[in-house]
């Protein structure tokens, strides 16, 4: 056995150093690697994860969004009809301040859409549902962000 050492021992002491060095240096690029892989792999789980939160709160919005202008349009049917903003509010079983709010931008603004009544609206937080998506509106053309 000793022999056997003796002989592996020799033959060890032949490697370059170069070698050895050049050895050293592939182990440790390979663990840089390894570790590179494992920080972009956690980086593409962090992207997904925040895109997939993202399209969560985007289609939140679109329905807050969505839910506003349909009330817009049904409250401005009714009111066309000859309703008051009490009898709507009963039937909507919404806020009366919420109706009376909305026909009294439509009164100071003949001329909005019921998407400009809605974006108003949401401008001045008068929309419950919307309070907690104001900052993402787009203002400048009047119309809902994922329109």
């Amino acid at each position: 056995i000793d022999e056997g050492c003796r002989r592996a021992v020799e033959k060890m002491m032949e490697i370059p150093m170069s070698m050895i060095e050049y050895m050293w240096e592939t182990k440790r690029l390979d663990r840089e690697m390894m570790r590179n892989s494992e920080i972009r792999e956690e980086r593409e789980r962090a992207v997904k994860k925040a895109r997939e939160r993202a399209l969560k709160q985007g289609i939140e919005q679109g329905k807050d969004q969505g839910v506003l202008l349909n009330l817009v349009t049904i409250v401005l049917k009714k009111a066309k009809k000859g309703m008051r903003a009490a009898e709507i509010a009963g039937m909507l079983e919404e806020k009366v301040a919420c109706i009376q709010t909305i026909l009294k931008i439509k009164e100071e603004h003949p001329d909005y859409t019921e998407e400009q009544i809605a974006m108003k609206m949401i401008s001045k937080s008068f929309y419950p549902a919307t309070l907690r998506n104001k900052e993402r509106l787009n203002e400048e053309n009047g119309k809902f962000p994922f329109a």
